[in-house]
């Protein structure tokens, strides 16, 4: 048995609702010019990288930037990696949100583990839901190094449940289009290790780099 598994992930390119701060949940909304351009580049960056097995949210907009990544090689589609279900809320703006649901949208920006969303998951659904990715990984490819092509909330959620306690607020921890994060668990001891945090370098001196 290996003595670690190593876990990439990334997000997917822009979609038209990244850019205009619009929910999409999990609505299957797909990347634009900039988000195709975007998949491009960290594909070039990471193609020549070796994986063991590569997993991918089945929504279109990580579907399309894992197989620039993959260029070729196989894709196991997994809905487990998809976004928050953000049900009644896909579609609106938060300013909308708080306008509609405004005890939902103060529970949200709390930060609280029991924030419900009409139509969808609540925030403890989600985290457990994405931790559990992770938990099956390091149970199936010990010694493996694996690749996960998934979405913004998603790796918030991961890096809540392995880096802090659950009740942590890490909601605006920053993952930009395609950033690359990594993590490394050690079987022997139960422990994490964060590789890297929102790693866009492929996008480094080209107008797609969003900045600070």
């Amino acid at each position: 048995m290996g003595n670690t598994t190593t876990i990439y992930l990334v997000r997917h390119g822009q979609t038209a609702a990244n850019a205009t701060n619009t929910i999409q949940g999990q609505s299957d909304v797909p990347l634009d010019e900039t988000g195709l351009l975007q998949a491009e580049l960290v594909g070039k960056r990471l193609r020549k990288q070796h994986f063991d097995v590569i997993f991918s949210s089945d929504l279109s907009r990580a579907a399309v930037t894992a197989g620039s990544i993959a260029d070729g090689r196989e894709v196991i589609f997994d809905r487990n990696l998809r976004e928050w279900d953000l049900g009644d809320w896909v579609g609106l703006t938060f300013d909308e949100i708080k306008e509609k649901f405004p005890a939902e949208a103060a529970d949200f920006t709390s930060g609280s583990m029991d924030a419900g969303v009409s139509g969808g998951e609540s925030r403890r659904q989600f985290h457990d839901r994405a931790g559990s990715v992770m938990e099956n990984i390091i149970s199936l490819y010990p010694g493996k190094t694996v690749l996960c092509v998934t979405h913004g909330g998603v790796l918030r959620a991961i890096f809540r449940n392995i880096m802090c306690d659950p009740e942590c607020h890490v909601r605006m921890i920053r993952t930009d289009n395609t950033c690359i994060c990594g993590f490394r668990y050690f079987h022997d001891t139960g422990k994490w290790q964060l590789l890297c945090w929102n790693d866009t370098a492929h996008l480094e001196g080209t107008a797609l780099s969003s900045g600070w």
